[in-house]
């Protein structure tokens, strides 16, 4: 059966997740930059990527009550206001020399907090714009632009306005998340959540997305797997660019383009993910995902060769989107409307909530052992989380049996 377009709708959400992922992606080098101008000891550069994931650990749960309370383009539109407004501050007292680590901490605490809105709101609105058959095509669609806004356009563009001055990539930021804003507003449709009033004491909602999740014989093991990759993927990401930088021996340019690399692979496989989906089936590009992701990071770990480290770099970022739309197209089909955001914040809760961890982890060893060690140790990591997640591939199967 011919796919049916995905509508005017959703290109409009599409442009607003657009803006704010470019906001996200200059934000990707600027923080670190930022922070590495300002300290040499790799732990102070990777607190600055735990200030961003501590709020899915601190206050996720009570904000997944708020997404299945209110309209969810109000609460994306809120979070897109509070990053923003938190970012033109940085940016003034950037401009000023006023800046500092616990300042960069602060900021970056503020900027996750809405990410954890817009994670658990943004899911919720896809599937309100399109069919349900349409999800793995939109969900492509979206992890295509996620990943050439995050990681192709944003990161250079961030580490080229860094050299011009510090100030100017928040600036930017500032900017892409006012536009964002004026996007989600003018998307058609009410985007209030399908459920009854609730009489519920807040407290007790609280609780409800968790139990769901850990109920639920797919979404558990999935959240778990995803906290694996997510706390192994925080330690190589806090100190990348000290890998970038030391050990490979680029600039602040050359940062932000291997970054880049990353996205174009990204890119690329979000293009034919949805044919591989089809022909290879759900849970094999899951396990196709895995793989890639430990063979990249032990190479990174070996080699100072910049073309293979750029190759390293382009097969990981082919593992992202086979894995990222198989796993937000089953929480989409899996989970009803009236629970989504309690589902997704709870989700994200377990799944991101080691992340902080993980950050820690990879600055301590760096710091310790030398940077190429929070790579190499990611080999028999990896082997170890494709075992242990045999039994979630066996579920995806069986989830998915009928979409063949």
């Amino acid at each position: 059966m011919p796919s049916r377009p995905l509508g005017g709708r959703f290109w409009l959400l599409w442009s607003s997740t657009a803006m704010t992922n470019v906001a996200d992606g200059i934000s990707l080098t600027a923080f670190p930059l930022l922070a590495e101008a300002m300290t040499d000891d790799a732990r102070g550069i990777a607190l600055v990527s735990v200030g961003r994931f501590l709020p899915f650990v601190l206050v996720g749960l009570p904000l997944g009550v708020v997404v299945d309370r209110l309209d969810r383009r109000t609460v994306v539109f809120a979070s897109q206001a509070l990053r923003g407004a938190a970012t033109a501050a940085l940016a003034v007292i950037v401009a000023t020399d006023g800046a500092s680590i616990s300042l960069l901490v602060a900021v970056a605490f503020i900027i996750g907090l809405g990410e954890v809105l817009t994670d658990s709101a943004g899911p919720a609105m896809v599937r309100q714009v399109v069919e349900q058959h349409q999800l793995e095509d939109a969900n492509a669609r979206l992890a295509a632009t996620q990943t050439v806004a995050n990681y192709f356009v944003g990161p250079p563009l961030g580490a080229a306005l860094f050299v011009a001055a510090t100030w100017l990539p928040f600036a930017a930021v500032v900017a892409a998340f006012g536009l964002g804003m004026v996007l989600i507003l003018v998307v058609p449709g009410n985007f209030r959540p399908e459920r009854p009033e609730s009489t519920e004491r807040f407290r007790t909602e609280v609780a409800v997305g968790l139990r769901y999740v850990w109920g639920h014989p797919l979404l558990r093991p999935l959240a778990l797997t995803v906290a694996a990759f997510a706390f192994l993927d925080a330690a190589g990401m806090a100190v990348f660019v000290v890998l970038t930088t030391d050990r490979l021996g680029l600039g602040e340019l050359g940062f932000g383009a291997l970054v880049s690399i990353d996205a174009a692979a990204s890119t690329v496989m979000s293009l034919f993910v949805v044919g591989l989906i089809a022909r290879w089936g759900h849970a094999n590009c899951m396990r196709f995902a895995v793989v890639s992701f430990g063979v990249s990071a032990v190479v990174l770990g070996l080699t100072q060769n910049v073309a293979i480290a750029a190759l390293a770099v382009l097969l990981a970022g082919a593992g992202n989107p086979a894995w990222n739309v198989v796993s937000t197209t089953l929480r989409q089909r899996l989970v009803p409307d009236e629970v989504f955001g309690r589902m997704m914040t709870a989700y994200l809760f377990i799944a991101w909530g080691v992340t902080p961890l993980g950050a820690i982890l990879g600055g301590v060893v760096a710091e310790g052992l030398g940077v190429e060690w929070v790579f190499l140790l990611q080999g028999p990591a990896m082997v170890a989380l494709y075992v242990g997640a045999r039994s979630l591939f066996d579920r995806v199967d069986e989830a998915t049996a009928d979409d063949g």
